[in-house]
């Protein structure tokens, strides 16, 4: 009896054993894990400063700064430095990537003093730099293929330029005609994980408005957004979100800024949604722990950031400085300092951040005649997304 007793109880613990390894086999496959995402923000640098040109007390003094600023975008050499952001693109492998200041640079020779609202003439044709076009291609050949999921064209504007510094060459001194259209774009990796619909563009309404050589001109800004979709597997679970992308102004007052950014979470901008969010962009405002002040960003230049961060409730993920080389295309690069922020990866709600680094941070890494990549640095975030 005793023996039959003994015999009865190993039988039940051998069964529970047989059993419980089932039952927790079972349990650890049916739990998924949240998909990740890899995210990037990258400034190309449009190729000059166009403050000379703003700041204009004439037409004259406007088309000798103008050839000044088509002088600069040569020296800048975008076909030069498309290899170097490629290249970190390539690297970095976002399946996202927010694009700011893709430039569009287009001439005619001779001037016919160019195009309305600063000129008389006609349009110029000829395209001299298609920054968009010249990344992709640089990315193309390095097996990074990236189409374009949103696109916002924004200021555009021509002036008549005198490039060789002689105001006997052409109509008062312009020996050429040079045209500006900013772009902003989503660009989404062909091979990659995440699948994109929806786009949507849009110009903010506040905009900064100079006059140059007493003629106004609206500086038109924007936004771009993309609904993004990772299928789940058989380890991961899907997951939905929206991408936005923007970029703000950065010349005169802070409040212009800020207000583009109240727009981006008012009725009708991107952020005002319900749905998971992921941010990118070019705001031209820092966080609390960025350097305010002389020398490094303009008091009230927080503004957009706390807007962005306090009222509309998005998570800073990581702040990491990555502005600004003082001048791009020098061999040697004076005063080199990141120092301050203004590219900035935010979500709504908080995701995990499982990865962030800056790239083009390295001002050794030139292209010819000594070009960096951009004025700014990349940031580059891998986020963990929520179901």
């Amino acid at each position: 009896m005793r023996s039959r007793v003994l015999t009865v109880a190993l039988l039940g613990l051998a069964a529970v054993a047989l059993l419980a390894p089932a039952t927790g086999t079972a349990a650890k496959k049916g739990k998924k894990k949240d998909p990740k995402v890899t995210v990037m923000t990258r400034n190309l640098y449009l190729g000059a400063d166009l403050g000379p040109a703003i700041s204009a007390p004439d037409l004259p003094s406007a088309f000798d700064a103008a050839g000044e600023i088509l002088n600069s975008v040569d020296a800048t050499d975008f076909p030069a430095r498309a290899k170097l952001l490629a290249k970190e693109i390539a690297k970095a492998k976002p399946d996202l990537l927010g694009i700011q200041e893709a430039a569009i640079w287009k001439d005619q020779t001779p001037s016919d003093l160019g195009a309305p609202p600063l000129g008389v003439g006609t349009p110029a044709t000829n395209v001299r730099y298609d920054f968009l076009k010249l990344l992709q291609d640089e990315l193309k050949d390095r097996g990074a293929k990236y189409k374009v999921a949103s696109l916002q064209t924004e200021f555009s504007a021509e002036l008549p330029a005198n490039t060789d510094g002689n105001d006997a060459t052409g109509p008062l001194g312009a020996d050429m005609d040079g045209s500006l259209t900013m772009q902003d774009a989503i660009l989404v990796r062909k091979d990659g994980k995440v699948k994109t619909s929806k786009p949507k563009s849009g110009n903010f309404e506040t905009r900064y408005e100079p006059e140059v050589g007493g003629i106004v001109v609206p500086v038109d800004r924007g936004w771009e957004s993309v609904e993004a979709k990772i299928k789940g597997g058989k380890k991961t679970r899907s997951a939905k979100f929206r991408f936005v992308n923007t970029h703000l102004e950065a010349f005169g007052d802070p409040a212009i800024r800020e207000a583009q950014a109240r727009e981006l979470f008012a009725k009708g901008g991107p952020l005002k949604t319900k749905d998971q969010v992921v941010f990118v962009g070019d705001i031209n405002s820092g966080g609390p722990k960025d350097k305010i002040g002389p020398g490094y960003t303009t008091p009230g230049d927080e503004g957009a950031y706390n807007a962005l961060v306090d009222d509309a409730g998005l998570f800073n993920l990581g702040t990491r400085q990555t502005c600004c080389y003082a001048d791009v295309f020098e061999s040697v690069i004076g005063d080199y300092r990141f120092d301050h922020t203004v590219d900035h990866v935010m979500s709504k709600p908080k995701l995990k951040q499982l990865d962030a680094y800056v790239t083009g941070d390295d001002p050794t890494v030139t292209g010819p005649g000594g070009v960096v990549a951009s004025d700014h640095g990349g940031l580059v975030s891998k986020l963990r997304l929520k179901k």
